[in-house]
């Protein structure tokens, strides 16, 4: 067991985020977004594009606390909680009304069963009334699921419309599948939409490099001085070390947020024990109590390879992956 001081490390190194050049540039395109729309007068909008586990999600929590923390306010002699900042899950199936009914529940308003015109005029008039400043409206890719397709280019106008009508900017987030729905939207020259979205940026699982320059090597080196700082730990194992590192990746396949995990359920098992050292053995155990689904190696424990063995399986992934672009370029 952890005494408290050890939980309270873990508490603050799991809030620890690394802001890696892509990370800080789409932050940044979240952040222009706001900028422009107040000093434009109209809805200028960001979409976060990338795979799973690339850190989305994490990324739009951290701009929308960089905002006023909620806090309650009288406005008309009524109780209302300001709310600068909104973030919401788009959920499924995907649907107007849907969309409408969890910003409004986000925003402590439970309408009754009504139409979208009558939602939609409640919405905007709360958005206005919690002082709301942005929207954030993440798992976007639902949009393109099979059973979306018809309501798709109507949610789309409404989204737009919406834009319009509130001033408010919606920020968008979603996997890599919604490279489709911009295309798709160029395609049919649907450029109120494209318009409205322009900030783009695109996350990307870490490519593997030795360089100290790479992403993956920042990230691993910025969250192992943290690691050190605040577990005070012994010893000279650390997550940027070759050692540790290709077989992290091998493990991970530079997804980051397994690559967390791996990281937390590594450092929580080595604050059991009375000596607190970070070995590479805590980083097998890691790997043999997670589900890896991306893990390279199919059936051996990345951290019982050698590291010839871990460069290996790393450069046959490159090469696959390689491939893999070259063909769908065609």
């Amino acid at each position: 067991m952890m005494d408290e001081s050890k939980v309270q490390a873990m508490i603050e190194f799991s809030k620890q985020t690394v802001f890696f050049p892509s990370y800080q540039f789409a932050y940044s395109q979240l952040s222009k977004a706001v900028e422009a729309t107040g000093l434009r007068k109209t809805g200028s909008c960001a979409f976060i594009i990338g795979p799973s586990g690339c850190g989305k999600s994490r990324l739009c929590e951290l701009f929308a606390d960089s905002f006023t923390a909620p806090y309650v306010e009288h406005v008309d002699d009524e109780l209302v909680k300001i709310i600068t900042a909104l973030y919401c899950i788009v959920p499924a199936p995907v649907t107007i009304k849907g969309i409408c009914k969890t910003l409004l529940k986000t925003l402590g308003a439970y309408p009754p069963q009504t139409d979208v015109h009558a939602l939609n005029a409640l919405l905007i008039d709360r958005l206005k009334k919690c002082r709301v400043r942005v929207v954030i409206l993440d798992e976007i890719q639902r949009l393109l699921k099979p059973e979306a397709e018809k309501t798709r280019s109507v949610t789309l106008d409404w989204l737009v419309t919406l834009l319009s009508e509130s001033k408010i900017p919606i920020m968008l987030a979603g996997t890599k599948e919604c490279e489709l729905l911009l295309k798709e939207q160029k395609k049919k020259s649907h450029l109120p939409f494209i318009r409205r979205y322009c900030y783009v940026a695109y996350l990307t699982h870490f490519k593997f490099s030795e360089l100290e320059t790479s992403e993956l090597c920042m990230t691993l080196k910025v969250l192992d001085q943290q690691l050190y700082k605040l577990m005070k730990f012994e010893g000279d194992v650390h997550l940027h070390d070759l050692l540790i590192m290709a077989p992290l990746f091998v493990a991970s396949a530079g997804n980051l947020e397994y690559l967390r995990q791996i990281v937390y359920e590594a450092v929580s098992s080595t604050l059991t024990r009375s000596v607190i050292r970070l070995a590479r053995r805590d980083f097998a155990e890691a790997c043999r109590c997670l589900s890896l689904p991306k893990q390279l190696s199919e059936q051996t424990n990345p951290f019982n390879m050698t590291l010839t063995q871990c460069l290996a399986l790393i450069a046959g992934y490159n090469d696959e992956k390689a491939n893999l672009c070259a063909d769908s370029a065609r």
